[in-house]
């Protein structure tokens, strides 16, 4: 089987790791952990940050990609130490049709993600990327929600 799980480096994401590892991992699995970096949607929300001062999209910028590398780095390392036939990937975009569009190029039986659980209006003005994934997907979804 190959799986791709989607790493957003949150709580829920990893509680979706640690789910499929516990009920659903086989050694012979093909895994893709894929981290989607979107720049454009953290700066449209960032309350802090002042449009158009190049300095702080600077920052912002550079706290992203250091978070993002501490992702990358994390799911490499558990990776090899779990020694699981697999990658981390990372792509840049929007992260639900990344993930979809991923999914695809490798030919995945299986993609697992995690819920954040966005209240009503919050998904409806943000999007939720779970929610893109199940109806855009060729494959099986599975969303663990915590």
């Amino acid at each position: 089987m190959k799986v791709l799980i989607a790493i957003d480096g949150s709580k829920f994401a990893k509680d979706a790791l640690q789910w499929y590892m516990k009920y659903v991992h086989l050694k012979e699995n093909r895994v893709t952990l894929l981290h989607v970096t979107n720049h454009q949607h953290s700066f449209a929300y960032n309350t802090s940050l002042i449009p158009g001062d190049p300095e702080l999209i600077q920052l912002a910028y550079q706290e992203e990609e250091h978070k993002a590398k501490a992702v990358m780095d994390e799911m490499t390392d558990f990776i090899s130490e779990n020694q699981i036939d697999g990658e981390a990937i990372r792509l840049f975009g929007n992260p639900g049709e990344q993930i979809v569009s991923k999914a695809r190029d490798i030919d995945a039986t299986l993609i697992i993600t995690g819920s954040r659980g966005l209240g009503v209006i919050r998904r409806t003005v943000l999007g939720c990327v779970s929610d893109y994934v199940i109806h855009h997907a060729d494959v099986p979804v599975l969303v663990c929600k915590h």
